[in-house]
Parts: structure tokens; sequence; C-alpha cells
């Protein structure tokens, strides 16, 4: 009994101690964050923007404007961590830097690094485009090349019937609404290879033309079948020109319209979207076919959408792509939102944006993939049934 009283009052004594210690830890925290708020108030935004874009935990509209802003949030993170390490901060300051390593993962979304993939037949590659074509601009395409738009598989978002396109494929999938007068466009699915199954959808815009939905393909590829998802999600909403002309013109209170104007349209963009890609993921979460997801998704690499989908599914321009990629051929320009994302089934090979096609506000995007057992068995392949 003596025993196991002094075992407690052991115990007591060293709770004691480490909560008096966790105490003056605290208050000599509290103290040093008094003394610099912003450069802690940095550090830890940094923190927290990278752990977003990592692993999107909270499916609501603020998520998608903190993750928009890890640049900002980065830069702001690694001169504050310099600034401590100055003042003698050592241990936030360090934690700083180890912060800021961690964001390299998470920067390659941005800049493709993809290194030369050996080279391999056709008839074991397949070729994937996808492009927002905006009807293929005010002249329906006049001077394009048609023959550069020739894939395997080719995925078409704001797609207008055009005869050259679609002359160049044996099954098609097309999916048009009306848009104004005398015109629908809408989303197309093209292939050289049969169509065993599909499901389309239109989403409702409310009073808006309806050009938001996705295609879900099964297709006969080879010996086996693959998943091919086209999709284009609701729009960015940011209009960088009237802001900017604006504020050319000197006119603050149309500029501060405009600036609230887009904040309200991208988080009602935030809001849709999130819904939207839970429905498209309900068609390719564990596919037992192979996934391919391309389109216009309609926000940057560090949005929630591709950060959802990162958790499952690879990214042909981080594994294959190189340079910036950006995909706008409008004002921001540099931006990426046109995304080819593939299941851990594929190798991609090769990942490029198509900078000489100019009819439309986007570039197409063009990804080589080939089926991993493909690689294995090159001679004898195997239906993944």
């Amino acid at each position: 009994m003596v025993l196991l009283n002094g075992f407690k009052i052991f115990v007591l004594a060293i709770i004691q101690i480490f909560g008096e210690i966790a105490m003056e830890g605290m208050r000599m925290a509290i103290r040093a964050f008094k003394k610099f708020p912003r450069s802690y108030i940095a550090v830890c935004y940094m923190f927290i923007t990278m752990a977003f874009c990592y692993y999107p935990i909270f499916d609501h509209w603020l998520t998608g404007f903190i993750m928009m802003s890890l640049p900002l949030a980065i830069l702001a993170g690694l001169t504050a961590s310099c600034y401590l390490l100055y003042k003698k901060q050592k241990l936030v300051a360090s934690a700083g830097f180890i912060w800021f390593l961690m964001t390299f993962p998470i920067i390659k979304r941005f800049v493709g690094v993809g290194k030369s993939k050996p080279e391999i037949s056709q008839a074991q590659s397949l070729k994937v485009l996808s492009y927002n074509s905006e009807s293929f601009g005010e002249h329906n395409g006049k001077g394009v090349n048609w023959s550069s738009l020739k894939s395997d598989i080719a995925c078409f978002q704001e797609y207008s019937y055009n005869e050259n396109i679609e002359s160049q494929y044996s099954n098609k999938l097309v999916k048009l609404t009306p848009f104004d007068k005398g015109r629908h466009i809408g989303l197309a699915l093209f292939s050289q290879y049969p169509v065993v199954k599909e499901y389309s959808k239109i989403w409702d815009r409310k009073g808006q033309p309806n050009i938001n939905g996705f295609i879900c393909a099964d297709i006969a590829y080879q010996q086996d079948t693959v998943r091919v998802v086209n999709v284009h999600l609701w729009s960015m909403g940011v209009r960088i020109n009237q802001a900017t002309d604006a504020l050319k013109r000197g006119n603050v209170k149309e500029f501060a319209f405009e600036i609230f104007d887009t904040f309200r349209r991208l988080k009602q963009g935030f809001e849709a979207r999130d819904e939207q890609i839970k429905e498209v993921e309900s068609y390719v979460s564990g596919s037992k076919y192979p996934v391919i997801i391309c389109g216009d998704f309609n926000e940057i690499p560090f949005g929630y959408v591709y950060g959802k989908l990162s958790l499952s599914f690879n990214n042909a321009f981080e594994e294959a792509g190189q340079g910036l990629g950006f995909t706008l051929n409008r004002r921001p320009y540099w931006v990426r939102i046109d995304q080819q994302f593939f299941s851990s089934d594929w190798k991609v090979q090769s990942c490029q944006t198509i900078k000489g096609i100019t009819v439309s506000d986007h570039f197409p995007v063009v990804a080589q993939y080939v089926l991993k057992k493909s690689l294995d068995k090159p001679t004898n392949l195997v239906a993944n049934r």
C-alpha cells in the first residue's frame, strides 16, 4: 500500500512538472507572438495552406480561397521565417523553413519537370486530347490544321457541331444544349475505339446557359475496357478584363465592384464545383477499369477540386509535362485550368499544351498513356475483367 501511494505521488509530481513546463512554453510562445505577430501569422498561414493543398479535408468554399492563396502564403511565410531567424527566433524560423521545403511537391503541380520517357509503339499507347474549343471561335475554326486535333480519344468542352472533327472518328458521343439563337454547344467525346457504355449529364446553371456537365464512357481498348470521363466544371467567374480596364480609366468605384463581384463568383464556383466533382467521383472511385478524367476544371492546380482528385489519381502534367503548361489563351493567361488525371493502371508518356491552335480562349492538352500491364506483357495483353 505504501509502495502504491508512493507511485501515485511520483506520477502526480511528473504530471505537475510537465504541466509547468508546458505552461511556461505557452507563456513564452505568447510573449514571442506578441513581439512578432505578423511573422508568426505568416508562418502559420503557410502551414495551413500547405496542409489543405495536401489534404483538403473541408469541402467548404473557404477552403478553395485558402488553397488558391498558396503562392502568396509561401512567399510571406519564407520571408517571415528569414526575419524570425534574424531575430533569433530559431524554433519557429526552423519550423517555417521545414514547412517551406514541404511545399516543393505541391509546387510541382505548377511547374512541369517531366523526364523523357522511352519510346513506345502506337499499338501500345493511347493518345487522349482535351480541348475547350469555345465553338472553334468566331469563324468555326477557319485555318485550323484539323489533323493536329486527331487522337485516339478526343474530349471537347464548349463544343459545337464540326464536320472536320467528327469525320475523323467512328464513335461519337455528343451532348449539346441551346446556347443562343441558332447555336447549340456542350460536350463531345470522340473515340477510335468502340464505346460499350456511356452516361452523360448537363448541370442546371439556374437561368444561365447550361454548358457544364460530363460524359462518362466505357471504351473497348485493345483487349481491355477503360473508363474515360470528359468534364466541364462550373466557370471560375474571374473577370480580369473588366477590373483592369476600370482601373486604367481611374474608375475606382467600378473597379471595387468588379473585385467584389469576382469574389462572389469565385465563392459560387467553389461551391458548385465541390458538388459537381462529388458526382463525377461516384463514377470513377473504385472503378474496376483504368480511368482517365480530362477536361476544363475551371480551377488552378492549388484549388479544392484538383487537391481532392490528387488523393486518388495522378495528374498527367505533373508526371510528364514540362515548363508552366498554361492552358488559358486570354487574360490572365498564366493559369492552367485544363487537366488530365489518370488512375494507377496507366503510365503517362507525355503531356503537352498545343499553343499553335488559337481559335479558342483555351489551348488543347494532349497526353499519351500506356497501360502498365501492357508494358509488362507487350505481346500478351490481358483483359481487365
